[in-house]
């Protein structure tokens, strides 16, 4: 698939400054992650950010750090210097303002009186008060602010294309820039999420730097991007783990379990374990039969591969009972029991080829206890009889 018809750079354009700032990084990939495949975003070619069409139509995004200050204020030198450069790239690169769109992209940061109405002005008429306002306050004025030249620059362009700019333009702030990249990672495990966004940025900003250095377009296709990303995904193995379906249980409801005595617990208690070990015993095991739960019904796993997985248990469970009897001869009935139960509890196994939580094995031997298909005191079978 080809890129979209890109414009010529624009004077405003500084194509290897955008290496130090990360924000403009995040919102392209961003941009790379969600637009159509047939979209290309570019990077200081147009504006900050860059979102091409296959019409020809764009996107200007300019992206601003509230750090420092409100870069959204009535009287901020970005905002006016912003508007200037939109006013003046529309007419040196010869694109029709009415056929794009203008965002205004700040980290943490509240909109002015002026900028809000901006946002909100989606007809001629209305952007045209707007506009009234806005020369008000270039009118009104001292001459020696640093953001009347900017203003002044805008206004210059005249009223058709002003107008233009302030009817398309939006307004858009984000206390965590992040945030909207870990949303479309939401369906990967937790712990990887993290590392999955710096892949990704990472991917956009190495391809960018590539390109600036062999002078070719500062532009990606979107299709183009995503390709690699799953290749980087597959090649990282993210996707292969399964992910919880609760979250730990608190304290209440593990307390609650305990005193409820249900099997497992009582063949704990059989052994001597300790408080700490009930508790950790009853957080897995709650955590393990919700999982089975819901990735049998939603279809993750398949529901015989459960029954494999406990057969390899109970055969597991078996040996290490045999290996801690031979090497561990001294211990007494409950030590021997909670050297079992460690020894089986630090078993890793996959599921259907998947890594499963921490948590899982621990609770799926916990499972197997409740069932009476193993235990941890040498005669769990006369001292448990099925009820």
């Amino acid at each position: 698939m080809a890129l979209p018809p890109l414009p010529q750079a624009a004077k405003s354009s500084a194509p290897g400054q955008y290496l130090g700032y990360s924000l403009q990084q995040v919102r392209l990939c961003y941009h790379l992650l969600t637009v159509p495949d047939d979209h290309a975003v570019s990077l200081e070619i147009i504006d900050d950010v860059g979102i091409h069409h296959p019409d020809g139509t764009v996107v200007f995004e300019q992206a601003k750090s509230a750090i420092s200050g409100n870069p959204a204020t009535n009287k901020a030198e970005d905002l006016w210097k912003t508007f200037a450069n939109w006013a003046d790239d529309c007419t040196a690169l010869k694109i029709d303002p009415n056929g794009a769109r203008f965002r205004y992209y700040v980290s943490e940061g509240k909109p002015g009186s002026l900028m809000t109405e901006m946002d909100k002005a989606t007809t001629n008429a209305e952007a045209t008060k707007v506009l009234k306002k806005i020369r008000k306050q270039f009118d009104d004025c001292d001459k020696e602010v640093a953001w009347q030249p900017h203003l002044g620059r805008f206004l210059a362009a005249g009223d058709v294309v002003c107008c233009a700019i302030v009817e398309r333009c939006s307004f858009q702030s984000e206390a965590d820039p992040l945030r909207s990249i870990r949303d479309r990672m939401n369906f990967m495990p937790p712990a990887a999420i993290d590392e999955l966004c710096a892949g990704a940025i990472g991917l956009a900003r190495n391809w960018m730097d590539d390109l600036i250095r062999q002078e070719q377009s500062r532009a990606i296709l979107a299709v183009d991007f995503r390709r690699k990303f799953s290749a980087f995904v597959r090649r990282h193995n993210f996707s292969n783990a399964l992910n919880p379906a609760i979250e730990p249980p608190d304290d209440r409801a593990i307390d609650a379990a305990i005193r409820g005595e249900p099997l497992f617990v009582r063949q704990l208690k059989a052994v001597e374990a300790p408080q700490d070990m009930l508790v950790i015993a009853v957080s897995d095991y709650m955590r393990t039969t919700a999982d089975k739960v819901k990735w049998a019904d939603d279809g993750t796993i398949y529901g015989d591969s459960f029954v494999e997985l406990d057969d390899q248990l109970v055969r597991k469970h078996s040996l290490v009972s045999l290996e801690i009897d031979d090497t561990n001869p001294q211990l007494d009935v409950p030590a021997r029991g909670r050297s079992i139960y460690w020894a089986c509890s630090k078993v890793t196994l996959p599921l259907e080829g998947q890594s499963l939580p921490g948590y899982f094995i621990s609770g799926a031997f916990n499972c197997l206890a409740q069932g009476r298909r193993i235990g941890w005191h040498r005669d769990y079978e006369t001292l448990f009889p099925p009820e």
